[in-house]
C-alpha cells in the first residue's frame, strides 16, 4: 500500500463519516484499483463502522471521475440510473452516495455496493463463462429486453439526455457523436466522415417506443457468478433515452459479439418477448452501422487523449490501436454491403 493509497483510504473514511452521521469509528481498508475501463476510476474497498451496538462491514465500489476518459458522461448519470432502476427487476448494484464537491477526493465520485461475480472478457478466446454460455446468453437478451420495456418516465429518468423527445433519436445521437469526433479528431477520418454522410442520408424508421439505452451493454460490462447468473449490469456512462435497437446493435458488434455465446435469431426472439417490441430489421441494420461508427469515434477520442497526454492509461492507447483498426475495416465492409461505396 503506497502512501498515496493510505491517504486515499483515510479521505474515503472521512467522507463516509460525513455522509453517515449515525456511524462511528469508520475505517476503510483493502483499497484496490480495478483496471480495465477508462471512463472512470474504479476502486474496491472494505468499510467498517458501528451504529450503536451494531458492528457493520461492507464491501463497496467507489467510482471517481477520470482526469480524461474514453467517454465523458454527466457526473451524476450512472448514479441516478442505478437509483432509478432499483426495484425494477434488473441486476444493478445499490448506489449509496453521490458527491460532486471536489474537496473530498479531488474529483466527483459515487459509492455503491460491490456485487458478487466477475466480468467475462470478450477478447479472451475459449470459454469465458465457465460452461454457462447458453444461460448467460438467455439472461443477456432477456435483461436487455426488460430494460427496453421500462417506462423511463415512470422511474424518473425523463431528465436523461433525449428524455423529453418523442422522435428523432437517430438524428440527435448522430449529431452528438459527430460533435465528439469534431472535438477529438487529430487528423481527418475519411471513413468515419463517409459513414456519417450515409447514415444522415438514409435515416431509420422511428422506434416503436423510446427506451432507456445502456449504450455499452456487452460482454465485459456485466458480472456473472460461478453458477452462470448475471449478477450486475455495470458501466452506464453512455446511458440515455433513445431507440432500444441501439443497444441490440451494440451487443451484436463483432468486436465483442454476444452471438459468440448464443445464436442470433434465438437471442433476438428473447429480446422481442421481453420488450414487447418487434425488431425492424432495416432499422437494426442502420443502428449496426451507427454503433460501429460510435465505437470508432470512441477509439479516435482515446487516441487523441493519449497523444495529448491527458490520459496516460495504456487501455486508452491499446484500445485506440486495436479497436480503431478493427472498426475502420468493419465500417468499410458495412458501407460496401449497403452500396454506399462505388
Amino acid at each position: 500500500m503506497s502512501e498515496i493509497d493510505e491517504r486515499l483510504e483515510d479521505r474515503i473514511a472521512a467522507y463516509l463519516t460525513h455522509a453517515m452521521p449515525q456511524a462511528s469509528g469508520v475505517v476503510v481498508d483493502e483499497l484496490g484499483r480495478i483496471f480495465g475501463g477508462s471512463s472512470q476510476e474504479t476502486f474496491r474497498l472494505r468499510a467498517r463502522w458501528s451504529e450503536g451496538e451494531q458492528a457493520i462491514e461492507r464491501r463497496l465500489i467507489l467510482r471517481r471521475d477520470a482526469v480524461a476518459g474514453l467517454v465523458v458522461a454527466e457526473r451524476d448519470l450512472e448514479f441516478n440510473i442505478y437509483r432509478a432502476l432499483a426495484g425494477q427487476g434488473l441486476p444493478v448494484p445499490v448506489a449509496y452516495f453521490l458527491e460532486l464537491d471536489p474537496q473530498w477526493l479531488d474529483r466527483p465520485f459515487f459509492i455503491m455496493d460491490m456485487c458478487p461475480g466477475k466480468p467475462g472478457s470478450p477478447f479472451v478466446p475459449g470459454d469465458i463463462y465457465g460452461g454457462h454460455d447458453e444461460a448467460i446468453g438467455r439472461q443477456y437478451w432477456t435483461i436487455l429486453g426488460q430494460l427496453a420495456a421500462i417506462d423511463h418516465r415512470a422511474v424518473g429518468l425523463e431528465t436523461l439526455r433525449n428524455g423529453s423527445l418523442a422522435s428523432g433519436f437517430w438524428a440527435v445521437e448522430l449529431d452528438r457523436w459527430e460533435g465528439i469526433l469534431n472535438d477529438g479528431e487529430a487528423v481527418m477520418e475519411p471513413t468515419l466522415r463517409g459513414a456519417l454522410r450515409w447514415l444522415r442520408a438514409n435515416p431509420p424508421p422511428e422506434p416503436a417506443k423510446p427506451a432507456l439505452v445502456h449504450g455499452d451493454y456487452r460482454s465485459g460490462n456485466f458480472l456473472f457468478t460461478p453458477d452462470g447468473t448475471i449478477s450486475a449490469i455495470l458501466d452506464w456512462e453512455m446511458g440515455h433515452i433513445g431507440d432500444p435497437l441501439e443497444d441490440v446493435a451494440w451487443g451484436l458488434d463483432p468486436f465483442w459479439p454476444i452471438t459468440r455465446h448464443y445464436p442470433l435469431e434465438d437471442g433476438l426472439a428473447l429480446w422481442e418477448a421481453a420488450s414487447g417490441v418487434s425488431i425492424d430489421r432495416a432499422a437494426l441494420d442502420w443502428w449496426q452501422l451507427f454503433t460501429a461508427l460510435k465505437a470508432c469515434i470512441i477509439w479516435t477520442t482515446a487516441s487523441s487523449a493519449y497523444a495529448s497526454g491527458k490520459n496516460r492509461e495504456m487501455t486508452a492507447a491499446l484500445s485506440a490501436i486495436r479497436g480503431g483498426h478493427f472498426h475502420r475495416k468493419l465500417i468499410l465492409a458495412m458501407m460496401r454491403q449497403r452500396g454506399a461505396m462505388g
